[in-house]
C-alpha cells in the first residue's frame, strides 16, 4: 500500500511484490506456471535463496528428500520383484568353537526391501540360542530354545533399525515460546539380528513370463528356425490362439488381426490353398514373436517390502550350532552381470530393423541361459 492508501499495481520500489503469504514475491513472477500435462505426486525438493528464513521443516525436508533418493536407488537396483533385499558383499557366518550357541557374522553390507543400507563394519558374535528363545516366546513354538530331538534349521536375519541420539536444548529467545526440554539432533542408524523360519526362494519372474509368453515346450520355437521343420498352419494357429488367450497385456493388435485373416481350412487337400494358409499363419506368428520379445525389455518393479534380509541358515542340535550356511545373494534366477548382458543384447537387437530369424536366435539363446522352458523329449 502507498502512503495515500492507494494499492500499488507494479513492483514495490524497495522490494518484491507481496504474494499474500507475508514473504514477499509473486508466485507468477518467481515460479514458472506448470506446463500442460504436468502431474504432481513425486517427492518435493526444498529450494533455497539468499535471505531466506530457514526452519527445521526446510532442512528436515532436504534430509528426507536425500535419503529418499538413496533408498529409491537401492530399492530399484538391488531389491527383487517380490520385495526381498539382498546381501551385497561379505556377511560371512561361521561357528565359534568357544561359544557353542553362537555364530560370528563377518563385516559386510546388505540392503533391505525398503532400500535401507545395513552396513556391518566389524565382525560380531551373535547368540543364536537367545534369538531362538525370543522367536519361540513370540509365537515360534515351545519357549524352550534347546528341546531334545532332531536338528532344527532357522533363518538368521539382519534388520535395519534407527534411533534418535545426541539431545540438545533449543535456543531460548526469551519470548516464552521455546520448546521445553531437550530434543534429539541426530538419527543413529544400526541393525538387529533375529531368527525365524527359512523363507522360500524368491519366485523366478523371468521364467514365469517366458512360460506365459511362449508356452511350456521350446521345441515348437526351435522348429520355427528352419523352413523344413516349420510347423503347419494348424499348429501355428493353435499355438497363437493359446498364447493370445493368456497374454492380453501385450498392446499389439497386429497378431490377432493377422490370425483372423488366415483362410479357412479347405475341405479337400488343396496344396496352393494350404500354402497360402501357412504364409498367413506365419505372418501372425512373426507379429506375435516381435511383440512378445519386445516386452522382455520391461524390468519389473519391486511389488513388496520385506524388512528382514536373510544372511544365513543356522542348524541347531540342542543348544549347539552344528552348521551355519551363508545365504549370499538370494535374488533373481540370473546373476546381475548375466542379466545385464542379455538385456544389453536385446536393446541392441531392437534398435534396428530385426528379422524373425534374429529374434528366434536371441530367444532360444535366452531359453538356454535360463533353462526355463523344458526341452523336447527325444525318442531313442
Amino acid at each position: 500500500m502507498t502512503g495515500s492508501g492507494t494499492p500499488t499495481t507494479g513492483p514495490h520500489p524497495t522490494g518484491p511484490r507481496d504474494c499474500g503469504c507475508g514473504c514477499g514475491g509473486s508466485p507468477t513472477a518467481t515460479a514458472p506456471a506448470p506446463t500442460a500435462g504436468f502431474r504432481a505426486g513425486g517427492p518435493v525438493r526444498p529450494v533455497f535463496f539468499a535471505g531466506q528464513l530457514l526452519t527445521e521443516d526446510d532442512l528436515g525436508g532436504l534430509a528426507t528428500w536425500t535419503t529418499g533418493r538413496v533408498r529409491a536407488h537401492n530399492r530399484l537396483r538391488y531389491v527383487s520383484a517380490d520385495g526381498y533385499g539382498a546381501v551385497l558383499c561379505g556377511l560371512s557366518v561361521g561357528c565359534d568353537s568357544c561359544a557353542r550357541g553362537t555364530v560370528r557374522v563377518g563385516e559386510g553390507h546388505a540392503v533391505d526391501g525398503a532400500g535401507n543400507d545395513i552396513p556391518v563394519r566389524c565382525a560380531e558374535d551373535v547368540d543364536v540360542v537367545a534369538l531362538v528363545r525370543e522367536f519361540r516366546a513370540t509365537g515360534g513354538g515351545c519357549p524352550d530354545p534347546c528341546p531334545p530331538g532332531p536338528e532344527r534349521t532357522y533363518g538368521l536375519f539382519l534388520r535395519y533399525e534407527e534411533e534418535f541420539a545426541e539431545p540438545a536444548a533449543p535456543y531460548d529467545p526469551g519470548d516464552g515460546c521455546a520448546t521445553v526440554g531437550c530434543v534429539p539432533t541426530r538419527v543413529r542408524e544400526g541393525h538387529r539380528y533375529s531368527v525365524g523360519c527359512v523363507p522360500e526362494p524368491p519366485r523366478d519372474r523371468l521364467c514365469a513370463l517366458l512360460r506365459r509368453r511362449f508356452g511350456d515346450d521350446r521345441g515348437f520355437l526351435a522348429a520355427c528356425e528352419s523352413d523344413r521343420t516349420r510347423p503347419s498352419a494348424d499348429d501355428l494357429t493353435d499355438w497363437l490362439t493359446a498364447r493370445l488367450d493368456v497374454n492380453g497385456d501385450l498392446c499389439d493388435r497386429a497378431p490377432l488381426a493377422l490370425l483372423c485373416d488366415v483362410p479357412a481350412k479347405p475341405p479337400g487337400n488343396d496344396v496352393q490353398h494350404n500354402r497360402l494358409r501357412k504364409e498367413y499363419a506365419w505372418r501372425a506368428f512373426e507379429a506375435y514373436l516381435r511383440s512378445a520379445v519386445r516386452s522382455l525389455v520391461v524390468v519389473p518393479c519391486p511389488s513388496g517390502c520385506v524388512p528382514e534380509v536373510l544372511i544365513a541358515e543356522v542348524t541347531l542340535d540342542g543348544c549347539d550350532v552344528v552348521r551355519a550356511v551363508p545365504a549370499g545373494r538370494r535374488g533373481a534366477h540370473l546373476p546381475d552381470p548375466v542379466e545385464q548382458r542379455w538385456r544389453s543384447g536385446l536393446a541392441r537387437l531392437l534398435a534396428q530393423e530385426v528379422s524373425t530369424a534374429d529374434l528366434l536366435v536371441f530367444l532360444l539363446d535366452l531359453l538356454d541361459l535360463t533353462d526355463c522352458l523344458p526341452r523336447p523329449t527325444t525318442e531313442t
